[in-house]
Formats: C-alpha cells, sequence, structure tokens
C-alpha cells in the first residue's frame, strides 16, 4: 500500500508490501506521486519491478563524483566540466539522495543562477551535466526506473550569438600590447583571427603537423580530423618561430594564453572583445574572401549549419559595396 506525506513543498510516496523492499520517492505534486506509486504497485503485480533503492541511497554528491571519474575524466572539455561539477558538490541539493531530486529543485537552481547573473547557456550547461548523470545512473549504474527531473525541465533559452568583430586599428593595438607581455602572444592573436583554429589547436600545434600548405590537426574538438589551408601571412608568422626541441611552435599553454588575452585588451583599453571572438573574425572573414558554406565548414569545423551561422557576422560595409 501507498502512503503520500507532504514535506514543504513536495510530496513523498512510500510504498510497502509484503514480500518487497519499503520504497520512497519525493516529487513536486502529489498527483505525480501517485503516479509513481500507482506504476511500482503495477509493476510489483505483475512481476516486472524494479528495486530503486541504489538510487535512494545514492545522494548527488557521491553520483557526480563517480560521474567525474567515469565520464567527465575522458571528455575533451573535461577541466570545463570539472568545474561545473565542484560547483555542484557545494550546492545544498548535492546532499539529496538521485530519488528525492525533483523537477522543481532543479528549476530553483535554474532560476537563482539566473538571478546571481550567470548566463542562460551557463545553467544550461550546469543542468546538462545533472541530465546526463541522470541517464548514466539509470542505463549504466543499474538504477533502473531512476527519474530524470531534467526530463521535463524548461531549459534557459539561449543567449543571442556574439557579433563583436575587432577592427583593424584595435587588432594593431592588442599586437603591440600583447608583445608586452609575451613574444609568442601577438603571432598567437593574428593566427586565430587568420586561420579559424580554436585556442588548444593553434597553441599546441606541431611542426611536423604543417605540410606545404597545409595545418594537418588530428585531435580536435569534435574528435574528427581537419584540414586547415594557411595563408601566405599565417605560413609566414609560424616560419618566424624559433625552432623547439619537443617540436611545438609556441611554449604558452591553452590555459595562459586564455590568461593573457584580457591583460592585453586592458592595457590598450579594448572592451567587450574575447579571445573566442577571433574565430569568429576568422570565420567571417573566409566568407568575406568568397569561400562557399562547405568550404568554410571544412576549415572550421563547424558540424552544423546552424552553429557555423553564428559564428559568421559579416561586414555590412562589405555587402553594401557588393550591391553598389
Amino acid at each position: 500500500m501507498a502512503y503520500y506525506e507532504r514535506r514543504g513543498e513536495a510530496w513523498r510516496a512510500q510504498i510497502r508490501r509484503k514480500g518487497f523492499p519499503t520504497l520512497s520517492a519525493t516529487f513536486d505534486t502529489k498527483a505525480e506521486a501517485q503516479r509513481w506509486a500507482a506504476g511500482i504497485e503495477g509493476d510489483m503485480s505483475r512481476d516486472r519491478f524494479v528495486d530503486n533503492r541504489e538510487a535512494q541511497q545514492t545522494t548527488l554528491h557521491d553520483a557526480l563524483k563517480r560521474y567525474r571519474r567515469e565520464v567527465s575524466d575522458h571528455k575533451k572539455g573535461a577541466r570545463q566540466e570539472s568545474v561545473r561539477i565542484d560547483r555542484w558538490l557545494e550546492h545544498p541539493l548535492a546532499a539529496k539522495s538521485l530519488a528525492a531530486i525533483t523537477s522543481s529543485d532543479l528549476a530553483e537552481y535554474r532560476d537563482a543562477r539566473i538571478n546571481d547573473g550567470a548566463a542562460p547557456a551557463t545553467a544550461r550547461l550546469d543542468l546538462a551535466i545533472i541530465s546526463h548523470l541522470f541517464t548514466v545512473a539509470s542505463k549504466e549504474w543499474r538504477m533502473d526506473g531512476l527519474n530524470n527531473p531534467c526530463k521535463n525541465l524548461r531549459m534557459p533559452k539561449g543567449s543571442n550569438a556574439r557579433d563583436r568583430r575587432p577592427t583593424t586599428a584595435e587588432l594593431n593595438k592588442l599586437y603591440a600590447a600583447a608583445a608586452n607581455i609575451h613574444a609568442e602572444l601577438p603571432i598567437i592573436i593574428e593566427l586565430a583571427a587568420d586561420t579559424a583554429m580554436r585556442r588548444s589547436e593553434l597553441v599546441l600545434l606541431r611542426r611536423d603537423q604543417i605540410r606545404g600548405k597545409v595545418a594537418y590537426l588530428e585531435d580536435t574538438k569534435n574528435g574528427e580530423r581537419r584540414s586547415v589551408p594557411l595563408s601566405s601571412r599565417a605560413r609566414e608568422l609560424l616560419s618566424s618561430l624559433p625552432l623547439r626541441i619537443d617540436g611545438r611552435y609556441f611554449s604558452l599553454s591553452p590555459q595562459t594564453v586564455s590568461n593573457y588575452f584580457p591583460l592585453a585588451c586592458q592595457a590598450c583599453s579594448i572592451t567587450g572583445l574575447t579571445y573566442h571572438d577571433l574565430r569568429h573574425e576568422a570565420t567571417s572573414r573566409l566568407f568575406e574572401r568568397g569561400f562557399s558554406l562547405m568550404e568554410v565548414a571544412s576549415i572550421t569545423g563547424h558540424k552544423t549549419l546552424a552553429m557555423l551561422k553564428r559564428y559568421t557576422h559579416l561586414s555590412p560595409d562589405g555587402l553594401a559595396e557588393k550591391l553598389g
């Protein structure tokens, strides 16, 4: 028989039946609790019962640590995801069991995160970790029947695509300021705005990856190999760098470049520009040079046309020139 108890804003359902373990779960409404209990009792009657005690005994804190160890650490974006997991581990929800977390809990987290100034995309990525964790727990950790509270959750709408492009004057000032921070930094910045390579693809580039006029990238963000044609200016910049024993072009790490870039912008009073905007700049330049959609996608590595569109911001002055 099922029993229902209101706890604050949530409802707790408990099932006690002879021959079966005592089960309980928490829901946003009594109706949801009743549907869950009816389904469990029906499965018990039809010998299709699935024991969810492990989900009741596993806290989100423990599940997140296991998720990081078994899933996140094997992703290319492991470092960024680890930062998000650390934030979750410090949140009060981490103390609750997986079976007790409701959609309302996560909705409150979503709203509080955005009210604290986080971008909608940031809140969405935070929730994506929880959603995938529940999927993995249900499919791979033998927590059959575990309800994913993100399933019916309204995700934050994405923010508008960035359209910030540096002017030629800004770039020249940026090169000069960057040179005062590190000799390699202005070259990295100019190459980023010319090749559309991602930060790690460019900074970790090795000499054996350059053959003729092409850079052959093996370890890309989406896991697929990519060939990037190099302009004469890009080849000139790379050839100007001294030979290194390790075969790399640059001594700086990707994270150091990310740390140095805002310092260079600040030194020359450039506002509203991020390192990632350089990839937007390079992509837009490719279209302005007359490359087709498929040609640009093959160079930049974008998997969908929708994402490629977000990275493309054609100069209105250039478009006006074409109109005559």
